[in-house]
């Protein structure tokens, strides 16, 4: 997913981060061959294939951190779950495709298979896939999550740092409103597990907002008007981008760019004399000097031998020119 350079922050929130490492390539993976297992039944459908070859690679993902904590576990497997749902429904958008109820059985199958021998007593997911959700159910289900992890996330960040709040503060201001829908719909009976491995009382935005650096920022929007409105909703990212700019009116900025400079040509001298690129150079250079001596050398040479042959018939022929005087 690409990001403006004001949305470049956002690359560290966990929801991205682990939607990302989901996605990776998954060509060396060891466990593809448990997708090429014929009890496995992906044989007739190359793209449920594929949807096997990330499952099982992402299961090696997860069982390589089984030391984990639960937290992290549960959070890979959200995401896990999520990316099946995600493929599963692309796929079965172009193409016909099994029931959900069927690749899923496949799919724990294999997971089975995997870990039939494993006696940690840790399920890898398996609780996970117990329950079958509809697309716009998995879709909001995963907005719910996303918001919740990567709150966790920059609250943490926030205690180290409270005057990093300008990198997260419209983030936090635009999900005031998720934040109500997930209240609701976690205070209410939770049937379809929206709120699974969430708890909406430790996630409110306003708790964040409320920091003294966050509250600087929510004066300086009341004093200009609100950005969000004007079509600026990354003004304190781009406060922040100007704040870390080269500003060559500094002297130090000067000084270090000088320094930089310094080092690159010192750099550049090391390699000439040192390395066999120097040599090289230094070679060719000594080349184009021997051939133009060579080529002054011979240009003399023609000069004189012209003149040199020629020399007796022009004392021959030629005219004298002298004085007669009378006497």
């Amino acid at each position: 997913m690409l990001l403006s350079a004001g949305q470049s922050f956002l690359a560290e929130l966990p929801s991205f981060e682990f939607f990302n490492e989901l996605n990776k390539d998954i060509s060396k993976c060891s466990y593809s061959f448990y997708c090429e297992n014929p009890e496995s039944n992906f044989e007739d459908n190359i793209s449920l294939k594929i949807l096997c070859y990330f499952f099982v690679r992402n299961l090696e993902i997860l069982e390589k951190r089984k030391n984990n904590s639960l937290e992290l576990k549960n959070l890979y497997c959200n995401y896990l779950v999520y990316l099946i749902y995600e493929k599963y429904y692309n796929i079965s958008e172009g193409f016909r495709a099994p029931e959900l109820d069927e690749i899923f059985d496949k799919l724990n199958k294999v997971r089975n298979t995997i870990f039939s021998g494993d006696t940690s007593g840790r399920d890898y997911c398996e609780n996970f896939f117990k329950k079958k959700f509809s697309y716009p159910d998995i879709q909001k289900r995963n907005k719910f999550y996303d918001y919740y992890v990567n709150f966790k996330h920059i609250e943490d960040k926030l205690k180290i740092k409270e005057e990093d709040c300008f990198k997260y503060y419209d983030y936090l201001k635009n999900k005031k409103k998720l934040y109500e829908e997930l209240k609701q719909e976690c205070k209410e009976t939770d049937t379809k597990s929206y709120c699974q491995n969430i708890d909406y009382n430790k996630c409110d935005p306003n708790e964040l907002l409320k920091l003294p650096k966050c509250k600087e920022l929510e004066a300086k929007d009341d004093a200009q008007g609100d950005d969000s409105q004007s079509g600026d909703p990354c003004s304190h990212m781009r406060e922040w981008e100007t704040y870390y700019s080269l500003n060559f009116s500094d002297y130090r900025v000067v000084l270090l760019t000088g320094l930089a400079i310094w080092g690159i040509l010192i750099t550049l001298h090391f390699l000439y004399k040192n390395t066999p690129v120097g040599l090289c150079i230094r070679n060719f250079l000594k080349k184009k000097e021997i051939i133009r001596n060579n080529f002054d050398e011979d240009l003399e040479h023609d000069m004189l031998s012209d003149n040199s042959d020629h020399l007796h018939a022009n004392l021959e022929t030629g005219r004298y020119s002298m004085g007669y005087h009378l006497g």
